[in-house]
């Protein structure tokens, strides 16, 4: 029986940019999803995500969104489209919040650049935005909005044109790893691989039980609206991305016409297993509805809404992500715990995991994303 160099179960969006990386050095790799990403259903959902290095979680994240955003030009230089639409990012806010101080932090240290603007500033220069004169805004000057869909299909694309075999709706249903090589079961065949990467998204959790990740799934909505009030205010060439630190709200401008989108990080329900989401209603419109009323009243209200949508949250304990090899099975390599800002990385993290399978190491600074010795403390602190 044929043993690939490695297997990826989950090819959404990290399993696709490790498939991608694997191939393009040319491991003989195999990859499985139970759907057929993009879709809706993982934490990929909502067709636009942002791209930003004014990180107010930490200043470590800074390099990898640099390499990240290299690579997102690249490939858009690859696929013939752009898939890194660098429209700024404005976050407003009371200047004393973590989100702003976080984004002044990584400006002082010469990480990010960014533009400083009172609130006259911005309701000139964005009339779309009602902010009180208590708030500042920071408009990190090279951010900008990631094309989800285009992005993940071209990477399973490329992935294939490379040597790269992809099984879509086909479910594995157990693996196991032994001294060389690791087993992986499908209802009617098992595949063989020497090494084995899980990027299962939601789902890695139930995969590797037996470790025990502390990860909660969060089911999150999108809304988009067809602007009420002078919808020019709202185009893309007029506005960029926006924050305001308030229950986590952000949102796109009308891309490609298709409505504003807008969402909430914060916020959310739990729920025990990611089969079970319920699709976004009224009842989840409430909250988003309110800051939507106090800071872009020409949205309008809910008789404005086009659609709506949902997508996963997979968080840790400190919502940093977890990249690293099993600890009892150097062969096995898994990415999780994405907590929602994770796309914007997702061809960085393709060279970290093929760096890991290949070679049992990387050069990428990803030391603070480790589970071992994060373990421990998330066991002191349950």
């Amino acid at each position: 029986m044929k043993t690939f160099d490695a297997l990826v179960l989950g090819l959404g969006t990290m399993g696709s940019a490790a498939a991608l990386e694997l191939a393009r050095r040319k491991a003989d790799v195999i990859g499985f999803d139970q759907f057929s990403p993009p879709h809706s259903i993982g934490s990929h959902g909502g067709q636009t995500r942002v791209f930003r290095a004014g990180y107010a979680e930490s200043p470590d994240y800074v390099p990898l969104v640099h390499r990240a955003g290299a690579l997102w030009a690249s490939l858009g230089e690859e696929f013939g489209r752009t898939l890194l639409t660098r429209s700024g990012l404005l976050t407003m806010g009371l200047e004393s919040s973590d989100a702003l101080g976080g984004i002044q932090h990584c400006a002082d240290l010469r990480l990010v650049e960014i533009e400083r603007l009172l609130p006259r500033e911005i309701r000139h220069r964005y009339p779309a935005f009602h902010v009180p004169d208590e708030f500042v805004g920071l408009l990190e000057i090279s951010a900008g909005w990631l094309d989800v869909d285009a992005a993940l299909s071209g990477m399973q694309n490329r992935a294939r044109e490379l040597g790269a075999e992809l099984r879509m709706n086909e479910a594995v249903t157990g693996w196991k790893h032994g001294d060389d090589e690791a087993v992986v079961y499908t209802a009617t065949e098992e595949y063989h691989a020497r090494r084995l990467i899980i990027t299962a998204g939601a789902w890695t959790k139930e995969i590797l039980r037996k470790l025990g990740l502390p990860i909660r799934i969060v089911r999150k909505t999108f809304i988009w609206f067809s602007p009420f009030d002078d919808a020019a205010n709202f185009a893309e060439n007029a506005i960029p991305i926006f924050g305001f630190p308030e229950d986590g709200f952000y949102g796109f401008p009308n891309i490609r016409g298709e409505g504003v989108k807008v969402s909430e990080h914060l916020g959310g329900d739990e729920i025990g297993r990611a089969e079970h989401v319920a699709a976004a209603g009224e009842k989840d419109y409430a909250t988003v509805l309110k800051t939507v009323a106090r800071y872009l009243p020409g949205l309008g209200d809910s008789s404005r809404i086009i659609r709506s949508s949902t997508c996963l949250y997979s968080l840790t304990p400190d919502e940093h992500f977890i990249l690293d090899v099993h600890p009892e099975q150097p062969g096995v390599i898994f990415a999780a715990g994405f907590s929602g800002h994770g796309f914007k990385f997702a061809p960085v993290i393709g060279e970290v995991l093929a760096d890991l399978a290949m070679h049992g190491q990387t050069q990428h600074p990803i030391e603070f994303l480790r589970w071992k010795g994060r373990k421990d403390r998330w066991s002191q602190q349950a």
